[in-house]
């Protein structure tokens, strides 16, 4: 089974439809890495949403999912593990997460976190193993 972008889209607007500077994931093309993600659970999750699901009104759509979900719930929790990460990892919902929040787009390293001097007598004890492998 292939999977449909645009039904991805509807389903992904669906989970995380966006609301004031936050993005609805169904606009971020998403779709392609949810779907790679899930392989053949999202294809059979897809088939298994009504004919028409993006154009069904935002309640329909999610009725039509807590029913997918009923009927496959570990695909469903993979589907809703896998969107997640994709948005939150979206260097454009990252941007706002800054706005919104003030935290940093960035890796918390070598800016970020202040950590204390590494005591080196911590090793003293490994180093003063024999060797446990064999030498060439």
């Amino acid at each position: 089974m292939s999977m449909d972008a645009t039904l991805m889209d509807a389903v992904l607007g669906t989970l995380l439809p966006g609301e004031g500077a936050w993005p609805s994931a169904g606009q971020l093309g998403l779709a392609a890495e949810v779907g790679a993600e899930l392989g053949e659970d999202g294809a059979v999750l897809l088939a298994a949403l009504p004919v028409g699901f993006p154009t069904l009104d935002a309640g329909a759509r999610e009725e039509a999912l807590r029913a997918v979900e009923v009927s496959r719930p570990a695909a469903f929790e993979r589907l809703v593990a896998a969107a997640y990460t994709a948005y939150y990892v979206d260097a454009r919902v990252r941007r706002v997460i800054e706005q919104e929040t003030g935290y940093e787009d960035r890796p918390p390293q070598p800016l970020g976190y202040e950590l204390e001097p590494f005591d080196e007598a911590l090793l003293e004890r490994q180093r003063a193993r024999q060797p446990f492998w064999r030498r060439p």
